[in-house]
């Protein structure tokens, strides 16, 4: 229930300026509760949703005071009274921090409950050794070989990425806009709080990029692109790694973001160290909204059966 990056007002003007919304809870005339979102509407149903590319988001409880029964009923009060507000809104669908643990407040107003699993790492040692041997011995080796041939450097133009991104899309639809890369660069590199790496070989050619964001507890991967034309087999590990890095500069942990629901991409994470943590993607929806999504995805099913490109998955990250 902590406020981390996404929760940030810049955060939320960057990605969706004039669209999100707030609703509070007070006690006693302090505020104990706030829960942001970004409103929009599909004919004639009202959806409450998170921006693009933002991780989580949920409500957001202040410390309760008391015995254990006393903190934990005010704050399921809190969360019901927040989720009271929004309940005029035909589909309602956000992800929650790995550290929100009230999910019965939202089973009782009707949410359906779904797991959400990242990795998370403490790199808050002293010394980064035990999280270097901490890695798989294979992908110790494999960022050996990356190092062989390839140097991280970083990106301070975040429109080079975006061009990368998209042309590793190979003509893919990508799922989020990629003009809110822009500001999203702008608005948290204003605060020192993103970087964006490539690693590049001897010719200067880019193998893979990552954009790193984070706040004062975690720093996030998210999100990664390789040209799997070129890219050197541990390109993106290379990278991974000195995300870590920057996590123990810093003195924070390190979020691998979710995307673990495949086996593969399950594999190519673990072997970093971490262990896991589960969110929670939490919806609930109408039926009148469930009658005209059903409605609206009809053209859009038709029209990706007559694409020639049917079936073409995005790209794997890893």
């Amino acid at each position: 229930m902590r406020k981390s990056i996404f929760h940030e007002d810049w955060w939320l003007d960057a990605l969706a300026p004039g669209r999100w919304r707030e609703v509070t809870c007070h006690r006693g005339g302090r505020l104990v509760g706030s829960l942001r979102f970004v409103e929009r509407s599909e004919g004639n149903v009202k959806i409450c949703e998170m921006p693009q590319i933002t991780r989580f988001l949920g409500p957001v409880v202040a410390p309760q005071s008391g015995k254990t029964e006393t903190r934990i009923r005010s704050t399921h009060s809190i969360i019901a009274e927040l989720l009271k507000q929004i309940a005029g809104h035909d589909h309602v669908e956000m992800t929650l921090d790995s550290g929100f643990g009230d999910l019965a407040p939202f089973l009782a107003a009707g949410y359906d409950v779904k797991v959400h699993p990242t990795f998370l790492l403490d790199c808050r040692s002293e010394a980064i050794d035990p999280l270097w041997a901490g890695l798989r011995d294979k992908t110790k080796n494999i960022i050996r070989r990356a190092r062989e041939r390839l140097t991280v450097r970083e990106i301070d133009d975040v429109n080079r990425f975006a061009r990368f991104y998209e042309a590793n899309l190979e003509g893919a639809e990508s799922y989020f806009d990629l003009a809110l890369l822009a500001p999203a660069f702008a608005a948290a590199s204003a605060r020192r709080q993103c970087k964006i790496v490539a690693a590049v070989d001897a010719e200067g050619v880019a193998h893979a990029k990552v954009f790193f964001v984070w706040d004062d507890k975690y720093v996030h991967y998210f999100l990664s692109t390789r040209d799997k034309n070129v890219a050197h087999p541990g390109a993106v590990s290379l990278l991974l790694w000195s995300g870590i890095e920057l996590a123990h500069s810093l003195g924070r942990c390190f979020d691998f973001d979710g995307g673990i629901a495949n086996d593969a991409r399950y594999r190519f994470m673990v072997a970093f160290g971490g262990e896991v943590a589960n969110r929670f993607d939490v919806v609930r929806s109408t039926a009148n909204y469930r009658v005209q999504h059903t409605i609206r995805k009809i053209p859009r099913a038709l029209m990706r059966r007559m694409s020639p490109r049917n079936g073409m998955a995005q790209f794997a990250l890893w």
